[in-house]
């Protein structure tokens, strides 16, 4: 099964957390959800509840978004998010969410968050057992049970790396710097673009404890400042040496155990939009250097 009902982009207002001028302001979100479901009997009877209907899911979404939830991470709203589309109807078996907060970061794009539940991850269970309707039969019962097994199964099988991993992103984050093998390129600073992701494993959660505290590790924030500091006073050759840069001072200074850093540069080639250069490395890759 690999039938999904799709919202991209929704956009809420809410206050959550601080805006990229560190204020408590209400500031807008983009929400995109992936609902797992079977479409096959709507395919057939055309009728809307035989499937997860989008609207209740987005509205069950904004209303999460912009209740007074108290909440002050990314990674605690994601949960609310997922837990709201799963709880539109039984037949939602997962959701992929990305969350986006366009206004968290001053020089970003957006800082957002990545996560894939099932029904049992977020709800602690697929629902309630099946039982035997009046009029059918053993076989046809058998047969019932076996396909909301195997589409269950067929859900979970989705998550594919999110399977074991959540995200944090920080998209397009722009910085001046002094990088280049050219004789120009050494005296004047020009823009670099970098990608940030860290991974996080999925048995320790994104989902915030009581406080809604994040970890050092986990805090897009910390990361952003210790990585714009290095590559605002760097002066490297090649953006494969500013990357594994990133990459070191994000495992190293920040205890991010795994990071994939994405270098863009745009003034590079005449003919192409940008160079770039995407590397992944994990804390152990710099645990016997100084």
């Amino acid at each position: 099964m690999s039938d999904k009902i799709i919202f991209r982009d929704l956009q809420v207002r809410t206050v959550l957390g601080n805006d990229s001028w560190e204020r408590k302001k209400e500031q807008p979100l983009l929400i995109t959800a992936e609902i797992h479901t079977s479409i096959a009997s709507a395919g057939k009877t055309d009728k809307v509840t035989e499937s997860v209907h989008y609207g209740i899911a987005c509205k069950r979404a904004t209303s999460f978004a912009e209740s007074n939830h108290k909440l002050h991470s990314l990674e605690a709203f994601a949960e609310g998010i997922a837990k709201a589309c799963l709880g539109v109807t039984s037949r939602a078996l997962a959701v992929h969410v990305i969350a986006r907060k366009p206004r968290a970061l001053l020089h970003a794009e957006y800082a957002g968050v990545e996560i894939f539940r099932t029904r049992k991850d977020a709800l602690g269970s697929w629902g309630d057992d099946l039982v035997q309707e009046s009029g059918e039969t053993e076989y046809e019962f058998a047969r019932r049970k076996a396909l909301a097994e195997d589409e269950r199964a067929a859900a979970e099988a989705e998550a594919g790396k999110l399977a074991h991993e959540d995200r944090i992103i920080v998209k397009r984050l722009s910085l001046s710097t002094i990088i280049g093998v050219n004789l120009w390129e050494r005296h004047y600073k020009q823009l670099v673009h970098i990608d940030l992701v860290l991974h996080t494993d999925k048995s320790t959660g994104l989902s915030a404890p009581a406080s809604d505290k994040v970890p050092r590790y986990r805090n897009f924030r910390t990361v952003v400042d210790a990585v714009t500091d290095l590559v605002e006073k760097s002066s490297y050759r090649t953006v494969e040496a500013l990357a594994t840069a990133i990459a070191r001072t994000a495992t190293k200074q920040c205890k991010v155990p795994k990071i994939t850093v994405r270098v863009e540069k745009p003034s590079a080639l005449v003919f192409a939009s940008c160079s770039a250069v995407e590397i992944t490395r994990v804390l152990g890759d710099y645990a016997a250097m100084s």
